[in-house]
């Protein structure tokens, strides 16, 4: 949690005129449209009457969710877990962030509805437009023959294009040939990907193949989308992550006294649910690097040391705990900063939920959460 974030004084919301050029980004980018404004994906940027309107990134954040929940109620509690994945927040902090983006949506500002004690509800009507430049790349490939189509697929993987950073973002309608193509794109890096990082030697080799396919979903973010980037990471999630134990950590005492199905299907859900999350966090390439520092033996195993370096040069601390599994090592929690434990942050988060819905009602409050980051249905982990 950074110091922006418990900031209680208004972001500054300032409108910057824009070029001729950029009066063409409307048609050149896909974008959520709702009254006046437009959401354009890509670049996470809110266009208000064609001028550019500067939002922070939580808010922005805040703004994608809400869009895409398409005007059904979003709790307190997914609002945090989206914006804040594996960060404890105060409720103050989403209550400031909302207050700044009623500030840039100004005399709209009644888009976004407060419900007393339960969360947020966005009421204007959202409609989705598609990138024009990618209907017609779509429309130019497929044109092409057949063979050629497999051989782009595996260039793109080598040399992948390049997007702004983004978080939470809304679905957006593809068309079948879109989805099609997004499907054989996510089946070559996948298969690419188990080849290379199939054996990991040491618990660094496998964050270090985790962060490989990281790396590579993110640069074929835009081509894969959010249900392809989903597709492309669950297979890796399972086998890196010990998911029935930070499940099973996550719910905690109460886990001894559920049958073997309930622990199957929220074993299920949880892993579909960290799946979802990295999926949408890790969603395009600016410059990123995710490095491996080194490990050290812990309590139970090592504890991997790593870091993320954001395109602007600001580096997070991300150490992962690992456990022996067999011949595997797999992250059994993941500590940001060296001191914020997912495992214990996600077993705060669940225990409000166990006590008012039980176990079936965390189990579905997780699919939930990982429809909305995806765009996807729950199926089997």
């Amino acid at each position: 949690m950074t110091n922006s974030d418990t900031k209680a004084a208004p972001e500054q919301v300032t409108v910057t005129r824009h070029s001729p050029s950029q009066s063409l980004w409307a048609t050149q980018e896909a974008a959520l449209e709702f009254g006046r404004f437009q959401m354009l994906l890509r670049r996470r940027q809110l266009i208000a009457d064609g001028v550019p309107v500067k939002l922070g990134t939580r808010a922005s954040d805040l703004l994608l969710v809400l869009l895409k929940a398409d005007g059904s109620l979003v709790t307190k509690e997914e609002l945090v877990s989206c914006v804040w994945p594996g960060v404890y927040v105060s409720e103050d902090n989403l209550k400031v962030q909302i207050s700044r983006l009623r500030q840039a949506l100004g005399e709209d500002r009644d888009f976004i509805r407060t419900e007393t004690g339960r969360g947020y509800r966005f009421t204007a009507a959202v409609k989705s437009t598609e990138s024009r430049s990618a209907s017609l790349h779509a429309a130019r490939r497929w044109q092409r023959p057949r063979q050629r189509t497999m051989s782009r697929w595996v260039t793109i993987q080598v040399s992948p294009r390049c997007s702004d950073q983004t978080a939470c973002r809304p679905t957006v309608r593809r068309s079948p040939l879109c989805k099609a193509l997004a499907f054989a794109a996510g089946i070559t890096l996948s298969m690419f990907s188990y080849t290379v990082h199939a054996a990991p030697l040491s618990g660094g080799d496998t964050v270090k193949s985790l962060y490989d396919v990281l790396l590579n979903t993110m640069k074929n973010g835009r081509i894969l989308g959010q249900s392809g980037r989903f597709s492309q990471l669950t297979p890796v999630i399972s086998r890196s992550f010990d998911i029935a134990s930070m499940a099973r950590l996550s719910v905690g005492p109460s886990w001894a006294a559920l049958s073997d199905a309930q622990r199957q299907r929220a074993t299920e859900s949880y892993g579909r649910y960290l799946a979802a999350v990295y999926a949408d966090r890790f969603d395009s390439y600016a410059g990123q690097k995710l490095e491996v520092i080194g490990e050290e033996p812990a309590a139970f195993g090592v504890m991997v040391r790593s870091r993320i370096i954001k395109a602007d040069g600001e580096q997070v601390k991300v150490d992962y705990m690992m456990r022996r599994n067999g011949e595997d090592w797999l992250i059994g929690d993941i500590y940001l900063d060296s001191a914020i434990s997912e495992v214990a942050t996600r077993r705060s988060e669940f225990a409000a939920i166990l006590k008012s819905d039980g176990i079936d009602g965390l189990i579905a409050a997780l699919n939930r959460k990982a429809d909305m980051l995806t765009g996807t249905t729950a199926r089997a982990f």
